[in-house]
């Protein structure tokens, strides 16, 4: 007669079982982090266009003083750094709140094309920096007969 009310005693399929457990809980902790990380808006706010010459890139620095911009192109890589300096405040004064981003920044944006470096232009206006990147003109790919030896 076999008793019902025992347990079965297996440690490997309980140590599979707790990591498994393991596993699961960490996972969410992580995927929690990411997350939080990915609704993290980047600043500056950019919007890129393109058309068969160029690249367009628009970025949104309200409250930036453009001496405080720097614009560096190289190969396919625009980079666009700056500092927003913090307001004066008046001594004395106390803040509930402090939302407003002040401190250095910098984004990069990586482009299919090379770009041509000597016909950038760069504009800043309203608080917009817009930034024309016409793209280099490479050569169309020939189709050339290689004769096998």
């Amino acid at each position: 007669m076999v008793n019902k009310n025992l347990v079965s005693c297996e440690p490997i399929k309980r140590f599979f079982y707790i990591n498994e457990g393991l596993d699961k809980m960490t996972g969410d902790i992580l995927n929690s982090f990411k997350d939080i990380a990915s609704n993290s808006e980047p600043y500056p706010a950019a919007n890129v266009k393109e058309d068969d010459s160029k690249y367009m890139v628009e970025v949104e620095m309200p409250g930036i003083n453009k001496e405080y911009l720097e614009v560096i192109i190289k190969g396919k890589d625009l980079l666009i750094k700056g500092e927003k300096k913090e307001e004066n405040r008046e001594k004395g004064e106390s803040y509930l709140m402090v939302e407003r981003y002040q401190g250095s920044f910098r984004r990069t944006f990586r482009f299919a094309s090379e770009l041509n470096t000597k016909k950038a232009s760069a504009e800043f206006k309203n608080g917009i920096l817009t930034v024309t990147l016409p793209k280099t003109k490479k050569e169309k790919t020939k189709e050339v007969n290689i004769k096998v030896n």
